[in-house]
């Protein structure tokens, strides 16, 4: 929402970090589509023993995802909440 709010009145500073937001947001919908794997998965378990194998290592793919992959967006999005300008601050000279 905050930048959403900034992008009306200073869009340059709000999309400083657009990229490093984009990812966040991606992380955040590929949780959403292993949690509605993992319980059609759990449904799978519980209602065909033949695949309950298969089921299983798809409710480990998304046990792996959430401990490993989604905590890794906390920073970014700790920073994009600070509005940190680092990137948009580098001078096309000092390169």
């Amino acid at each position: 929402m905050q930048l959403a709010t900034l992008l009306a009145t200073e869009p340059d500073r709000a999309l400083a970090n657009a990229s490093v937001y984009l990812d966040a947001f991606g992380r955040i919908v590929a949780a959403w589509i292993w949690l509605k794997q993992a319980l059609a998965a759990e449904r799978g378990v519980a209602n065909s023993p033949a695949d309950a194998d298969f089921y299983r290592g798809k409710l480990q793919a998304a046990r792996f995802f959430f401990r490993w992959e989604l905590p890794r967006i906390e920073p970014v999005l700790a920073a994009l909440e600070r509005l940190d300008q680092t990137t948009s601050q580098m001078q096309e000279a000092w390169f």
